[in-house]
C-alpha cells in the first residue's frame, strides 16, 4: 500500500465535520475543496453545472457520503472507464440537473450574479476546523505524498493538484497562514502546490491529523537518516584508509631509498627501529605502528618525518 493511500484511508476513517453545526460547515468547506480538485464545472445550456471524477473507490464513497448528509440528497455515478495511463476505473460522480447550481452557490462556487467566482471563497473558511476540512478534502481529492524511492522517486514530494490556478494561489495563501511553506508550479493545464521538505511534509500530516502516516513518516525518516549516517561513516572510513594506505606506500619507499644507499644504518637506533617496524608491518596504521613500538603518535609521527626528510637528501643528492 502506497503512502498516499495510507494517509487517505486515515482521513476517511478519522472523517469529516463530525456533529454540530461547525460539523456542517466543515463538510462543505471538504466538499468544496473536493470539487475544486477533482471537479469539472462550466456552464451548459445556459446553467452553472459540474461533476466530479474519481479514481479512488472509497474516495468517491466517502465523498457520496458526505455530499448526503450535508445537502439531503445522493450524488449519482453516471459512468465508469478505465484510464489507459493510469490502468484505474474512473467514476464519474453528478447530482441532478435542478440542484447542481444550489450546490455551487452553497459550496461558494458562483457569485451573487450566478457568475463562477475566482478562487476560493472566504466564507467556506472563516474557522480552522474549515480550513483544515478544505485542506483534508484538497488533498483526498487531488493529493498525494511519495517517499524516496516510491515510485521510482529519490526525494519527499507532497503535492495537491488544481484545475484553477486562483484557486491554488489561495490555498497556498491558506497554508502559509498555518505556517506550511509551499510552492506553487504549473503542470500542463493544471496548478500544483507542493511541498519537498521533510519538515513540512511532517507538519501538514500533523495539521490534517494524520497521526498514523506521521508515524510511519517519522519512522522511516529516522531509518533513511540511520542509513544515511552509516554510509557517510563508511565513505570516511573509506578514504581514510586510502590515505592511510597511500602515506605507507610512501613511507616504504622512503625507508627503500634509504636501505639502498645505505643512509639507514648512519642513523639512531630509534629510527632504524621504526623502519624496521614498518617494513614487517606494512597495513599497520600509524596508531597501530606506534602501540606495536610502545610510543606515542605524536612521537611516532616526528620519528616518521625524519625518515622522510632524510629519503628526499638523499634523492636530492643522487639526482645533483
Amino acid at each position: 500500500m502506497s503512502f498516499t493511500t495510507d494517509v487517505k484511508k486515515e482521513i476517511i476513517n478519522r472523517g469529516i465535520g463530525v456533529g454540530g453545526a461547525g460539523g456542517q460547515a466543515a463538510k462543505k468547506a471538504a466538499l468544496s475543496a473536493f470539487i475544486s480538485t477533482s471537479g469539472i464545472m462550466g456552464i451548459k445550456d445556459g446553467e452553472a453545472n459540474f461533476f466530479i471524477v474519481s479514481e479512488t473507490e472509497n474516495v468517491a464513497e466517502f465523498f457520496m457520503q458526505l455530499f448526503t448528509e450535508t445537502f439531503g440528497f445522493d450524488l449519482s455515478i453516471t459512468n465508469a472507464t478505465m484510464d489507459r495511463m493510469s490502468g484505474r476505473d474512473k467514476l464519474l460522480l453528478q447530482c441532478s440537473t435542478s440542484e447542481q447550481k444550489s450546490v455551487l452557490n452553497t459550496l461558494g462556487f458562483l457569485k451573487r450574479s450566478g457568475e463562477f467566482r475566482n478562487g476560493l471563497s472566504n466564507a467556506l473558511i472563516k474557522e480552522d476546523s474549515q480550513k483544515i476540512a478544505y485542506i483534508q478534502g484538497a488533498f483526498l481529492g487531488g493529493g498525494s505524498c511519495i517517499l524516496p524511492n516510491e515510485n521510482g522517486k529519490t526525494s519527499y514530494h507532497l503535492e495537491i493538484v488544481f484545475s484553477d490556478k486562483k484557486t491554488a494561489r489561495d490555498f497556498c495563501d491558506l497554508l502559509s497562514e498555518l505556517e506550511l511553506l509551499v510552492k506553487l508550479t504549473e503542470r500542463k493545464e493544471t496548478h500544483v502546490v507542493y511541498i519537498k521538505s521533510k519538515e513540512m511534509i511532517s507538519d501538514f500530516l500533523a495539521l490534517i491529523g494524520a497521526e498514523h502516516a506521521l508515524k510511519r513518516f517519522s519512522v522511516f525518516l529516522d531509518k533513511r537518516d540511520e542509513a544515511n549516517h552509516y554510509n557517510r561513516t563508511l565513505n570516511c572510513m573509506a578514504g581514510n584508509a586510502d590515505k592511510a594506505a597511500k602515506a605507507a606506500i610512501k613511507q616504504v619507499m622512503a625507508i627503500e631509498t634509504l636501505q639502498h644507499t645505505g643512509a639507514l644504518a648512519e642513523l639512531g637506533e630509534e629510527l632504524q627501529q621504526l623502519a624496521t617496524a614498518r617494513m614487517a608491518h606494512k597495513g599497520m596504521s600509524m596508531q597501530e605502528l606506534a602501540d606495536y613500538l610502545k610510543v606515542s603518535k605524536s612521537c611516532l609521527n616526528h620519528r616518521m618525518r625524519r625518515l622522510l626528510e632524510e629519503a628526499e637528501k638523499q634523492t636530492n643528492n643522487n639526482e645533483k
